[in-house]
C-alpha cells in the first residue's frame, strides 16, 4: 500500500470510528475509560490533520514521462564567460536538486542555452512566455495535457507535461520542463526565482 496522507486520513478516520463504537457499546463508564475515550479521540483526529498536512506538503504527482528528446547541453559560444559559468552552474543544480528534466534560458529573442532533454527545434516564445516576461511573473503550468496553449511548447520539448516559466527581466526568461505532472514544489519555485534575479544582475554587470 502506498503510505501517504490519503492513507492517514483514512486509518485515523477508521480509528476514531471504532472507538465511537467502542464507546457506546460499554454499559459502565469509569473516570478511567472516560480519559482513555478522550484521548483515544484526540489521538484519531491528530493521525487525520496530520494526513491532511502530509497531502498538502505532497502533491498527488503524476507518474514520470519519457520525454521526447536527447540530453544535451547546448549553448551559445558568443556568451561572456561569467555568464556561461553562472548559467551552467545554475541549470546543472536545477536538474540535479529538482524534478527538471530540460530547460532553456532565452534572451532578447534568441535561446542562449539548452540543457538536459532537448530537441533540434528552435523554440520560439508564444504568449505564455511572452506574458510571463511581461508582467515579471513566474508561470506554472502543472499539467499541461489541461492547458490550451501548450503548443506553444512543442518545440521546447514535444510531450513535457509540466512547464515553469521564470522571467529574468522583460526580455529573458528561464524555461523549465519536469518528469511528471505538479512535480515542482513552492520551494524549488521560490529558489530558481531568487536565482533568476542573480542571473539578472550579472547580465546587466556584463551589459548583456
Amino acid at each position: 500500500m502506498n503510505f501517504n496522507g490519503k492513507t492517514l486520513i483514512v486509518v485515523g478516520s477508521i480509528l476514531f470510528v471504532f472507538q465511537l463504537g467502542n464507546f457506546f457499546s460499554i454499559d459502565s463508564i469509569s473516570p478511567a475509560l472516560e480519559r482513555a475515550q478522550v484521548l483515544s479521540a484526540i489521538s484519531s483526529i491528530i493521525i487525520v490533520l496530520v494526513g491532511f498536512l502530509f497531502k498538502q506538503f505532497n502533491p498527488n504527482m503524476g507518474d514520470r514521462v519519457e520525454l521526447v528528446g536527447e540530453n544535451k547541453f547546448i549553448y551559445d559560444p558568443e556568451l561572456p564567460e561569467d555568464i556561461l559559468n553562472e548559467l551552467a552552474w545554475g541549470s546543472e543544480t536545477i536538474l540535479t536538486s529538482t524534478a527538471a528534466a530540460t530547460i532553456l534560458i532565452h534572451n532578447d529573442g534568441k535561446n542562449i542555452l539548452k540543457r538536459g532533454i532537448t530537441t533540434n527545434n528552435i523554440f520560439k516564445p508564444g504568449d505564455t512566455c511572452l506574458r510571463s516576461v511581461k508582467d515579471m511573473k513566474l508561470v506554472s503550468l502543472a499539467n499541461t495535457n489541461f492547458y490550451p496553449g501548450r503548443d506553444e511548447f512543442t518545440n521546447f520539448c514535444p510531450n513535457v507535461p509540466s512547464i515553469l516559466i521564470i522571467p529574468i527581466n522583460h526580455k529573458s526568461f528561464i524555461l523549465i520542463g519536469g518528469w511528471s505532472n505538479r512535480c515542482f514544489t513552492k520551494s524549488d519555485e521560490k529558489w530558481i526565482n531568487n536565482w533568476a534575479k542573480k542571473v539578472n544582475n550579472i547580465f546587466l554587470k556584463n551589459e548583456y
